[in-house]
């Protein structure tokens, strides 16, 4: 089984402002794991989003990573943007 590859970039830059621009797989886990609360990251939506980025790691489809993503950001009520 290949390591996830956590350096794959999204097919587009989403920018949070203030707090960080997401390129990568590596990036995306960041935001989760060191900016998403523990009860957030619990919650059946964010897994969604964390089992697509794993896929991606993988060697799945990044867009679908990147689209579940930003309609997370979207429900939570957070400003992000495409580069």
């Amino acid at each position: 089984m290949p390591r996830p590859d956590w350096s794959r970039p999204l097919p587009r830059p989403i920018v949070i402002p203030k707090v960080m621009t997401l390129k990568t797989l590596a990036d995306v886990r960041a935001l989760i794991e060191r900016h998403l609360p523990a009860e957030r990251r619990e919650r059946p939506t964010w897994r969604y989003v964390a089992q697509q980025l794993a896929k991606a790691a993988g060697g799945g489809n990044t867009a679908e990573v990147a689209f579940a993503l930003r309609i997370m950001l979207s429900m939570e009520g957070v400003d992000c943007r495409p580069q």
